[in-house]
């Protein structure tokens, strides 16, 4: 989060609902293309694809948090840096980078924080709409970040 109170976020869209990350983690936004499917992968993790010639996992983030399928309308691949690793998530649209007052954020009611909501960081009124602020270290455990990343190594050595 920012010094400033400010904290700025990338929001996109998921089956019309909002989600944001926060920018600092973002390392570019890309057209999907077609992604390599990897046999034994878990079923959020949709394949591999070259990002000018690194091999990177792609994660279905609705099927991470079991809430359906991104697969067929997402146009858009978010790239993230997670601990160390680049992997991208597909998202259906990319739609502004915007500069939040942390005031303005506030933590997620305590009935709805169990199981994989423990991800949202927070929430984020837009107008009449709410916004989900992901925390993407906390999306993705330590172990499951490594099988990934050892699949995605493996298919680029081939």
């Amino acid at each position: 989060m920012a010094e400033d109170g400010q904290v700025q976020l990338v929001l996109f869209e998921l089956q019309g609902e909002i989600y944001g990350v926060e920018a600092m983690k973002v390392q570019e936004i890309v057209l999907r293309g077609r992604e390599t499917v990897i046999p034994r992968a878990p079923d959020y993790v949709i394949g591999i694809m070259n990002l000018r010639g690194r091999v990177i996992p792609v994660v279905d983030l609705l099927r991470r948090f079991s809430l359906g399928n991104a697969h067929e309308t997402a146009t858009q691949v978010v790239v993230v840096e997670l601990r160390g690793s680049q992997v991208g998530f597909i998202v259906d649209l990319v739609t502004e980078v915007l500069n939040v007052p942390l005031a303005k954020m506030e933590p997620p009611p305590e009935t709805v924080v169990d199981g994989p909501v423990r991800s949202v960081s927070a929430i984020l009124q837009l107008g009449d709409r709410l916004a989900s602020v992901l925390d993407l270290d906390l999306a993705f455990a330590t172990e499951e970040l490594a099988t990934e990343f050892a699949l995605a190594t493996q298919a680029g050595a081939r």
